[in-house]
């Protein structure tokens, strides 16, 4: 009896083993998970971070509407317009996958459909897919537009840092700008024949024309300009996240060498950019946005859709989140 209970234990302890030993086995093949497969459709924008999303946003509804709850693949690359990824800042996007040009090989020839590189508004989309804009019993273009972005969610890390200052200067109290300058002066004169310049005449303006004690958040994407405002009216009036004039600003998106970064040579490299450059980082341009959608008045620049992000994300904060409702969100 005492030979076949330890032949027994034996056998148990050898099969523990095998079963370990199968479960951290590298050439496993574990089976595929039973759920329905509808597929994936691929899309892609190499524009800046606000025209990213929209685009994002708009083929995320495509996927589910017009093709049947597919998964979307979204192409994201980082170029001087965004240099990020979305994963950085944001949390994951359910029915969403990330994925670079290099893997399109793999990608393309299994998905439904392959959509070409997108820098469309989000109803023009809307249009070239067939999705109804006021159709009875259906969402409006603005609605599913809303709706889309609701499902984007900064990390935890990046609302920990957003709200800290909104809290530290009473954001929910102050007023917020966009100076949009460093493609700003192309896209007035295409779009008015030549007949307008960008000018910040305007947002001089509505400094002055807010109560002296308070602030106005500056959000900007020229150092220059950042620091015009600051030295005029002193950093207690013009609150900005983070200064652009590391000289880290002013080197291109990809550094191959230490040359690239001898201080003797940034104002060479800095003249030679791309227009699309920005002089901040992803993390800081999604900070700004945060932010400024915290503030109770905003001033837009006109034909950015990244002052157009900031009033998005001012509807959802505002509406769903809670955003400066809450005793003691922004320290009052």
């Amino acid at each position: 009896m005492r030979i076949n209970v330890i032949s027994i234990l034996s056998i148990l302890s050898i099969l523990n083993i095998i079963l370990k030993t199968n479960a951290d086995n590298p050439t496993s093949i574990i089976p595929p998970l039973n759920f329905s497969d509808n597929g994936y459709i691929i899309a892609e924008s190499s524009s800046g971070l606000a025209n990213r999303l929209r685009v994002l946003a708009a083929y995320l509804h495509v996927a589910e509407a017009k093709y049947k709850g597919a998964h979307l693949v979204f192409i994201w690359d980082k170029n001087e317009a965004c240099p990020g990824h979305f994963l950085s800042v944001f949390e994951p996007v359910p029915n969403v996958i990330f994925a670079k040009n290099e893997s399109r090989n793999v990608l393309d020839k299994h998905s439904k459909i392959n959509y070409e590189n997108s820098f469309a508004v989000f109803s023009w989309i809307m249009k070239m897919n067939d999705i109804p804009r006021n159709k009875f019993g259906y969402p409006s273009w603005s609605q599913i537009e809303y709706n889309m972005h609701s499902r984007f969610f900064p990390t935890r890390e990046i609302m920990f840092k957003a709200i800290n200052f909104v809290r530290g200067h009473n954001i929910c109290n102050s007023s917020a700008m966009h100076i949009r300058e460093t493609d700003m002066a192309a896209t007035l004169a295409k779009s008015s024949g030549g007949r307008k310049k960008s000018s910040i005449q305007q947002f001089i303006k509505f400094v002055e024309s807010r109560p002296t004690e308070e602030p106005v958040f500056l959000l900007t994407d020229n150092p220059v300009t950042q620091k015009f405002f600051v030295e005029k009216y002193g950093s207690k009036k013009i609150l900005v996240y983070d200064f652009m004039e590391s000289a880290i600003n002013q080197l291109p998106l990809r550094v191959a060498n230490a040359s690239d970064i001898i201080s003797n040579r940034i104002s060479e490299i800095s003249s030679a950019l791309s227009s699309d450059h920005r002089f901040t980082t992803l993390e800081n341009t999604v900070l700004d946005v945060i932010i400024a959608a915290h503030a109770k008045i905003f001033k837009p620049s006109g034909f950015s859709s990244l002052s157009e992000l900031v009033l998005m994300f001012n509807r959802i904060g505002k509406q769903d989140r809670g955003w400066c409702e809450r005793p003691g969100y922004d320290g009052y």
